[in-house]
């Protein structure tokens, strides 16, 4: 591949959640709920990410993890978020862009049964192997950030009438705003396992690139959707974006979110299952999991068809839209952006080294950079958590996550040490020597 390609191809994958039908949605709460001030806002997590980016260990995040957490510490620590998220968020995403289709496109075909036949495509994708997944992830970003691109600039050329002093009141302010801005960039972190062949450099440069573009095409959407629909409006909706795509071309841009919506479902699903199963496969060869979980780096098939059997089973049970999948989808993403800040404990903790290299900072700004991290992002967690709706919900919701998460490193330490030592039956003369 060349070097163009495996650029655009990491671009991608590390842009899939930021381009997905949930953080579209989120975005146009967020613009709602902070008004004018989206572009600084918008500018500090950009920039708290990308110190995370600049910090951060690179391709292994294995290692340092369980300098710091040891084997059973780091495979929960690993299992807690990402896999739950996968299957909770395409199961949303799917079921989204299959009301989508009916929707606005054929409305007489079954919007569940295209979520399921977008599930099984994107299986049979990521069995045919990372290349061709990638490939497809790169039409699916292509799409996706065409057509919400085409909306923004004719949204930003036009006028609008929204009233841009208006008092919001709805959909959370403040403390919970930021929170859930820091929320809508995480992802990033997965391209370790999507492209593992970038150097050190090349990955934080394409990174960086990354969450700049993600931060700038947001602001110019978020101003756009002010600049044509009241805050109030897109601050008390669960589609603030397809409300704006319609204000600022009317039918035309109602086609064209549509397109966006079930492209950019397509890309988070395809980029977090072939993610997380790319990351058990390390794990696996790590002994972290069982050798099982690991069979190919190609075509991790054991994980890719559980997430695939997991999701289909959540939408036939009918849990797409419930409250029960939306708190468990908030509980990933905050045990994720707080496990972002815990990662940094690793570098902090004299003393800890692997591969021969001392994990604690050489700099005392380096050491500040890492605690800022840690601190900010544990913070973020636990604002998501004090300003939800119900945070009692949501709080059993993480316990029951990570006891989850607790029983499969468990297990999955177990198994992986009985497959690297298999039990036989020892001889009279091993017996008589043993004794």
């Amino acid at each position: 591949m060349s070097n163009r390609l495996q650029q655009l191809s990491a671009l991608a994958w590390l842009t899939a959640m930021m381009l997905s039908p949930e953080t579209l949605g989120l975005q146009g709460n967020i613009a709602g709920a902070s008004g004018s001030s989206v572009f600084w806002l918008l500018a500090a997590i950009v920039g708290l990410h990308g110190l995370n980016i600049a910090t951060s260990p690179w391709p292994d995040e294995l290692a340092p993890l369980r300098s710091a957490f040891g084997a059973w510490g780091t495979s929960m620590l690993m299992l807690a978020a990402r896999p739950a998220v996968a299957v909770l968020m395409a199961t949303a995403t799917l079921v989204t862009a299959g009301f989508v289709f009916n929707e606005i496109f054929v409305y007489w075909f079954p919007n569940f049964g295209f979520a399921a036949l977008l599930l099984v495509g994107l299986l049979a994708l990521n069995l045919a192997g990372r290349r061709i997944a990638a490939l497809a992830q790169s039409l699916f970003f292509l799409t996706a950030l065409s057509g919400l691109g085409v909306l923004t600039v004719i949204g930003l050329a036009g006028a609008g009438g929204a009233a841009p002093n208006e008092t919001i009141s709805t959909a959370g302010t403040g403390l919970q705003t930021i929170g859930l801005t820091a929320v809508a960039f995480i992802g990033y972190d997965l391209l370790r396992y999507t492209n593992p062949g970038l150097d050190h450099r090349r990955a934080r440069i394409i990174m960086g690139i990354g969450i700049v573009s993600a931060g700038v095409l947001y602001w110019a959407w978020n101003t756009a959707a002010l600049t044509h629909v009241v805050p109030s409006r897109l601050a008390d909706t669960s589609i603030p974006h397809i409300l704006a795509a319609k204000a600022i071309m009317g039918p035309s841009g109602r086609f064209i979110i549509g397109v966006v919506v079930i492209a950019g479902a397509c890309a988070v699903v395809n980029f977090l299952f072939q993610a997380v199963a790319q990351m058990m496969t390390v794990m696996a060869a790590r002994g972290l999991m069982p050798d099982v979980a690991g069979t190919s780096s190609s075509r991790p098939w054991l994980p890719l068809v559980g997430m695939t059997f997991l999701t289909g089973l959540l939408m036939a049970a009918g849990f797409a839209g419930s409250d029960w999948l939306d708190t468990s989808l908030r509980a990933g993403l905050i045990i994720w952006i707080t496990g972002i800040g815990l990662s940094h404990l690793a570098s902090l903790l004299p003393g800890n080294r692997w591969n021969n290299e001392a994990t604690a900072p050489r700099t005392a700004a380096g050491g500040l950079a890492h605690l800022t991290l840690m601190v900010a992002m544990v913070v973020m967690g636990i604002i998501l958590l004090w300003t939800d709706e119900d945070p009692g919900m949501l709080f059993r919701a993480i316990l029951v996550l990570l006891a989850i998460a607790a029983g499969l490193a468990s297990a999955g330490l177990v198994a992986a040490r009985r497959s690297m030592h298999p039990h036989r039956k020892t001889s009279p003369s091993e017996e008589g020597v043993s004794q």
